[in-house]
Order: C-alpha cells, then sequence, then structure tokens
C-alpha cells in the first residue's frame, strides 16, 4: 500500500514522540488509519530512509530515454576514427559534445577503452626457436609433473621514477582490442632497476640494483643473494621443493651470456639451468614466456604508476640509497 507524505510524516513523528518503539507506533498509526494500517517493519525502513536522506518522499526516477542525434554520433565517431586515442574530454573540446553524450555514444556501439601494451619485436627465425623451446618444456613437464615447480624463473625490470610509461593515462577507443603499441624515448631518465624470481608459489626477492646490470654486478648477486634466497626457501619448505632437481631460468640479456657467468651457472646448476647456451636454450627477445613479464612486473607496474609518484618507488628508493 502507498502511504502518503502526511501519512508518513505522522509515522516518523509517532515514532520519535514514543521512545522510538517501531510497534508502538505501528499500533498508533493503525488506530487512527483503518484502512491504511502499517507493520513494524516499514515503520523502521521508513525511519531508516529518514534518517540517511532527510526526506520520506521516494526518489524520483529518471526514466527519460535521451533521444540519439545521429548527426552527434557521426560527429563522435569520425573524430575517433581520425584518431582513436582521444579521451572523452579531448573528444568534448573538438566536437563541443558533452563528454556524458560522447560516452554513451561510445557505449552504444560497443567501443571500449583498451589499454596500451608493450611487448617484444620478433624476428623471422624466433618463431621455430619459441617453437622448439616450447616443444622441450612440453616434454619436460609431462615426465615430469613438478618441473615447473622447481624452476626458478627470474628477470630484471626497470622502474622510472618520473612515471615514464604511465599506461593507466592512456587509452585507445576501439569495439576491438587494436593490440596499440607506443615508443618512448628519453636520454637519461631515473630509473630503479629491479632483480626478483619466482620459485613454484614463492617470490625470490626482489633485490634492488645500484645502476644498470652488468656482468660483474651479475656474478656478484648470484652467490650473495640469488643462491642464498633460493636455499633458505628449499631448507624452510624441504618436503616441497628438491633441490638436486632445481632449475635455474635467465633469459639471453648481455650480463647473463658473460663467460664467468655461465661457468658459475655451469658449476652450480649443472646441466639444470635455462639460458643463453644453457641446458634448455631459452629462444631469444621472449619475455613473454616467462611467468614475471607475463603477470610480476606488469602488476607491480599497475600500483606504481596508479598515482604520479608511487608510494612503492618511493620506498624502495629511500632504502636503496641508504
Amino acid at each position: 500500500m502507498v502511504h502518503t507524505t502526511a501519512e508518513r510524516l505522522e509515522i516518523i513523528e509517532f515514532f520519535f514522540g514514543n521512545n522510538q518503539c517501531a510497534n508502538r507506533t505501528a499500533e498508533l498509526f493503525n488506530e487512527r488509519h483503518e484502512n491504511s494500517k502499517v507493520q513494524r517493519k516499514y515503520v523502521l525502513e521508513l525511519v531508516s530512509k529518514f534518517q540517511e536522506t532527510g526526506s520520506v518522499t521516494n526518489r524520483k526516477l529518471n526514466i527519460e530515454n535521451p533521444v540519439r542525434n545521429e548527426g552527434m554520433e557521426v560527429a563522435v565517431l569520425g573524430h575517433n576514427n581520425v584518431d582513436p586515442t582521444l579521451s572523452t574530454n579531448q573528444l568534448e573540446t573538438v566536437t563541443g559534445i558533452s563528454r556524458r553524450s560522447i560516452q554513451r555514444t561510445l557505449k552504444a556501439h560497443k567501443f571500449h577503452p583498451c589499454k596500451i601494451h608493450l611487448v617484444q619485436e620478433l624476428y623471422e627465425d624466433d618463431f621455430d626457436r619459441r617453437s622448439q623451446f616450447s616443444k622441450i618444456m612440453s616434454e619436460r613437464i609431462i615426465n615430469d609433473p613438478n618441473f615447473l615447480f622447481n624452476t626458478c624463473f627470474s628477470d630484471e625490470s626497470s622502474f622510472f621514477l618520473n612515471g615514464l610509461v604511465n599506461r593507466h593515462t592512456c587509452r585507445y577507443w576501439s569495439d576491438n582490442n587494436p593490440r596499440v603499441y607506443r615508443e618512448v624515448h628519453t636520454q637519461y631518465p631515473q630509473k630503479l632497476n629491479v632483480w626478483a624470481g619466482i620459485f613454484g608459489d614463492n617470490l625470490v626477492g626482489p633485490f634492488f640494483l645500484p645502476g644498470n646490470l652488468t656482468g660483474e654486478m651479475y656474478l656478484e648477486l648470484l652467490p650473495q643473494a640469488i643462491d642464498p634466497a633460493l636455499t633458505a626457501i628449499i631448507e624452510t619448505q624441504n618436503d616441497r621443493y628438491d633441490e638436486d632437481r632445481l632449475m635455474f631460468q635467465e633469459d639471453g640479456a648481455p650480463p647473463h651470456y658473460t663467460l664467468f657467468v655461465r661457468e658459475y651457472l655451469d658449476r652450480t646448476f649443472p646441466g639444470r639451468w635455462i639460458g643463453r647456451r644453457g641446458a634448455i636454450e631459452w629462444p631469444p627477445r621472449s619475455p613473454d614466456l616467462s611467468p614475471l613479464d607475463f603477470f610480476l612486473w606488469g602488476h607491480l607496474k599497475s600500483k606504481v604508476y596508479e598515482t604520479a609518484c608511487g608510494f612503492f618507488v618511493r620506498r624502495f628508493t629511500r632504502q636503496n640509497c641508504k
């Protein structure tokens, strides 16, 4: 039953005049209005609405269906076709159409704001190497279901302190994923280089590097930081990891390929390391095959670059400079 505004105000008056008792309020109201009785639940809901909004009336629903303007849609879609990277604010400036109407038009035509992804360019013969690597890895996994769990995948990444690649401010409006790439150039960017690894379901590191990684620096990092971290994980979870079957993965970056680094890996992981000239050859220009590039770095950078000066970067920059 729909009650008038006057009846609702009467219920509120009875409620606060009778020690805020919903049962007594319903009784008093029903004595006066035999044809429009209320229950305790209705009283409580009405009081809650009144306390939240300061009103006893229902909000008017905006059911007006906006008229679609063909000329407006042509203007929005035309500018988007010329330059899909224009934001809705920029489209509003160049077309004179409100941002809300622009968003409504793009949504009506199934357009979505796609993020820009940075990927590695592949050369012609890289596809065969990737296929060969995938075949070897598949065979290893079939023969040893715990192969991937006992493999430590590693990688380095640079966090630019000036938010050089802030993909959160880049959108590309399209009705399908356009796979957009953007080249960025800077001469002397401020950055923090980080090494990290994924070993089973454990994160190894991260370890922060004083400048660009070199072969000498990497050779120091392996026995002083990486090996102890792996050993600590194995010792604390020896029922899950097999040290004799541990595989160590690295990509083909020049510091990893130096002779003394390869000799160290041959001694420490004899026949059990993946990389350039390793027991299993890591295909060149294939960062997407590494779980760190596939997930970890993207996830961390989405947090770091979420604001102009990410807390993560500020925090670890201070630690690295101490």
